[in-house]
């Protein structure tokens, strides 16, 4: 290669913009008139400087890859190596496997850290099988894997969810000799407990405590927190202590799997005392180990305990994230405290942090659970004033608060956007504003939009049927409800209590108390279990219809399945003891589902949960 062109070459590939840059090429180019050897081992340190150099774009590194194969004689494997790690690195797998196969063409004989370069780009691609074809090739080319290229298989199996292939491959490579080190146990325990298979990790870890590679943090922190993650708390509060008996000191992710733990069981008593531990062992609570306490307090309702603990965040010089921010907010709306979530929002603002979607989904979501519509438009123009792109569940809450208030026109307005600019409807968008529609008497339109929904590919769940099926009863399309009723089965969905319970109602509206009767025996017979509300519409139906003994039985059996009679469905038992021949019968039911009985020849209210 003369001269000349090895100069345009390099200039090509480094991309020469800076006078600095010209002058690396020309320093480099004078190598070419040094003997080859001496010219190859300049061209080598080039190449490791521009890797090591943090800033090799992938233009500069296939640049740099041709030179190399254009040399004569051609560099060692480093160089080769050296920029196939960088372009793996910038995620450019395909372009490392094309790049292998022109070194083979041109007879560069790859070494062991070439072919682990090879598996991690094929794992990361999600094709381990092609993985595994290249270790035969290490074999036929006189290696033998290495217990990395082995860690690397394991985790491009896990990344397919293959855990009983990876388990196996563990237990060859053991069985074969392979002495597995702290790497690959930690490999296989991580991944272990992020599939779910804690059990299997806690196997892996005995093992580890009777061999030479003794378990570290990282492997009992993972432990610890996939048994949190899995609800197993005392499991893993145990775990701890037994960490610490064994001299391995908890670091601030094992304190944040546990507390987090402790947190989503409702032990949040529990959580600030190992909170409390944590600090009194000099170990820094971090931006998560705050945020998680915080929202963990919000949940409990203790919005002015989570609020001390934002300032001790502050003060200790733990600045808040996104997350924290919502997580204060959404606890001050959760008491319908919005003025305050306001103010955190305002706040979070002042102090440099950027809202996202979801800070501006809690504002919507709150205004319009609070039926101040103007306000939550108003917060989703800003949104987009901020270059912010809504999703579905922003369109969702302005959709369905819409339909709640009247404004259906302006429901039906947003979907017309979604659907134009995105993003994509789901079944819950859909539900919302077909109930929208069915509530503001606009039956025919909902019906064509139910109609849209199949015709756009979207599978309808058990909800929507519900919905449908509610609104036919009630506009007297009770043969079309009971059809759709039928027809759930075939469409792979099982009705639920609601579904039921509606259709019984529109069964009691039309005086066809047998057939209220069947669906309330199949319910019984098969599933799902009829509610206080099922037995609601029953016991007022029979009423309706003058069937007092079958009312009357229907109580009895509700009490006697052990359902409360609370404030939720009220009816009014008129003055029955007037009904000849009911008196005994009554009187022992009044006092057994009531602690004090009014008087006779007053009204008695039976409240059904």
């Amino acid at each position: 290669m003369n001269k000349k062109l090895f100069e345009i070459s390099i200039a090509a590939a480094v991309g020469m913009k800076k006078i600095s840059e010209l002058h690396k090429v020309t320093t480099f180019t004078s190598f070419c008139d040094s003997n080859p050897q001496s010219a190859l081992a300049d061209f080598e340190k080039f190449v490791r400087d521009r890797c090591k150099s943090g800033n090799l774009g992938i233009q500069e590194a296939m640049g740099l890859f041709e030179n190399a194969i254009q040399l004569r004689p051609l560099p060692s494997i480093y160089p080769f190596n050296q920029l196939l790690g960088v372009i793996t690195k910038l995620n450019q797998y395909p372009e490392v496997i094309t790049l292998f196969k022109t070194m083979d063409s041109v007879r560069i004989r790859p070494d062991l850290v070439t072919f682990g370069t090879l598996i991690n780009c094929f794992c990361k691609m999600g094709k381990v099988d092609f993985g595994f074809a290249v270790v035969g090739y290490i074999f036929k080319s006189g290696f033998e894997p290495d217990l990395l290229i082995f860690n690397t298989l394991l985790k491009g199996l896990f990344k397919e969810n293959r855990v009983k292939d990876a388990i196996q491959l563990f237990n060859k490579i053991t069985e074969i000799g392979y002495t597995c080190d702290v790497v690959t146990y930690g490999t296989m325990v991580d991944r272990l407990c992020k599939t779910g298979n804690v059990d299997q990790a806690i196997k892996l870890l005995k093992d580890m405590e009777k061999g030479n590679s003794k378990p570290n943090i990282v492997i009992y922190s993972a432990i610890i927190d996939g048994l949190c993650k899995d609800n197993q708390i005392p499991k893993a509060q145990n775990l701890f202590e037994e960490m610490i008996c064994k001299g391995v000191m908890p670091n601030v992710i094992t304190y944040n799997s546990l507390i987090d733990g402790l947190c989503n069981s409702g032990q949040w008593e529990e959580a600030t005392k190992l909170f409390s531990e944590m600090i009194g062992r000099e170990i820094s609570p971090n931006v998560c180990t705050f945020t998680i306490l915080i929202d963990a307090m919000c949940k409990e309702g203790m919005v002015k305990k989570a609020h001390k603990l934002f300032y001790l965040m502050i003060e200790r010089g733990v600045e808040p994230n996104t997350i924290t921010y919502n997580a204060l907010m959404d606890g001050y709306c959760l008491h319908s405290r919005m003025d305050e979530a306001e103010n955190v929002f305002h706040s979070m603002v002042v102090r440099g942090c950027e809202p996202s979607v979801i800070s501006y989904n809690i504002l919507i979501n709150w205004s319009c659970k609070a039926k101040k519509l103007d306000e939550a438009m108003q917060i989703f123009e800003d949104m987009h004033s901020k270059g912010l792109t809504p999703d579905v569940i922003t369109y969702n809450s302005l959709i369905d608060g819409l339909c709640k208030v009247g404004r259906v026109a302006a429901a039906q307005e947003l979907f017309m956007e979604m659907q134009a600019r995105g993003p994509t409807p789901n079944v819950y968008t859909y539900t919302t504003l077909l109930d929208g529609l069915f509530t503001n008497g606009s039956y025919e339109e909902a019906m064509r939009l139910f109609e849209k929904m199949d015709n756009d590919g979207l599978e309808a769940d058990i909800v929507t049927y519900s919905t449908v099926i509610d609104s036919m009863c009630k506009s007297n399309n009770l043969d079309e409800a009971k059809k759709l009723f039928d027809s759930l089965p075939s469409k792979e969905l099982k009705p639920d209590t609601r579904t039921f319970s509606i259709m019984i109602q529109g069964f009691m509206k039309e005086g066809l108390l047998q057939e209220s009767e069947n669906l309330l025996t199949e319910m019984l017979d098969k599933g799902p279990t009829p509610d206080n509300v099922t037995y609601s519409i029953m016991i007022r139906g029979f009423f309706q219809n003058n069937e007092i003994d079958k009312a009357i039985q229907l109580l009895n059996d509700m009490v006697d399945r052990d359902f409360s009679l609370n404030a939720t469905n009220t009816f009014i038992v008129e003055d029955l003891l007037a009904a000849g021949g009911l008196e005994g019968k009554f009187i022992d039911l009044v006092d057994k589902i009531l602690p004090k009985r009014q008087s006779k020849g007053t009204v008695t209210t039976v409240e059904l949960k």
